[in-house]
């Protein structure tokens, strides 16, 4: 009985010691926590974080750019397929063929064309002008080496028109036609000059008038 009593007094003592050598370290340890916490960052490590910094905003910046001038391009070619299907609005509203011209190298001018009334009235201009629109962001109608959309209407020039020549028309029934009235197809290429990544088009379809945009997304052309 005595041995066991012994046995169990050498176990609590044994408990006692190793709880106070655990709180012996516990203190010694947090001088070193307390000085290293006043003392701050070493200068390997900030030199890492800037380092890691550096890299993340590069990558940043440069995704942040991509998608800019990508969307630079996106919005020209909108504010071209806006542009004509408000021409085809009018021309059907207003029982008028409404012309349109691709101006320069950023513009798309809407004129609608005058019907001229039997003598003796007067005639009035053969043009009344409706909408000039002008491209922002250095957009331009330009040619891309790069493939042609899924239509196949031709992409060899920034406007490419079929038909007769002269500028084409909305007519008063919602056909995109030629100069002389025959339905016509066509495909406008447009973006900014040398960025490919900007390249984006839009192609009509004559009988239907169907307006589709496309953008160039480095491999094919997505609607």
């Amino acid at each position: 009985m005595r041995d066991a009593t012994l046995a169990a007094t050498a176990v609590r003592e044994r408990a006692l010691l190793n709880q106070a050598g655990m709180d012996a370290s516990r203190r010694r340890a947090r001088p070193f926590a307390r000085a290293r916490s006043a003392q701050g960052f070493s200068l390997i490590e900030l030199l890492v974080v800037i380092a890691m910094i550096g890299i993340l905003a590069a990558i940043g910046i440069g995704v942040t750019g991509n998608m800019v001038t990508t969307s630079k391009g996106q919005s020209g070619a909108s504010q071209v397929s806006a542009a004509l299907r408000r021409a085809r609005e009018m021309a059907i509203s207003r029982r008028r063929n409404v012309r349109i011209t691709f101006q320069g190298t950023n513009q798309v001018v809407l004129d609608q064309i005058n019907v001229i009334p039997a003598p003796p009235l007067p005639p009035p201009p053969a043009f009344t002008p409706i909408e000039t629109i002008t491209l922002e962001g250095r957009i331009q109608y330009n040619a891309f080496a790069v493939p042609d959309t899924p239509e196949r209407f031709g992409n060899a020039v920034p406007v490419q028109i079929g038909g007769a020549a002269g500028s084409p028309m909305f007519t008063s029934e919602g056909m995109f036609t030629d100069s002389e009235g025959d339905p016509a197809i066509a495909t406008i290429t447009l973006g900014i000059p040398g960025q490919v990544s900007t390249a984006n088009a839009i192609t009509i379809l004559g009988a239907t008038a169907t307006i589709r945009q496309y953008r160039w997304d480095g491999r094919i052309w997505v609607e």
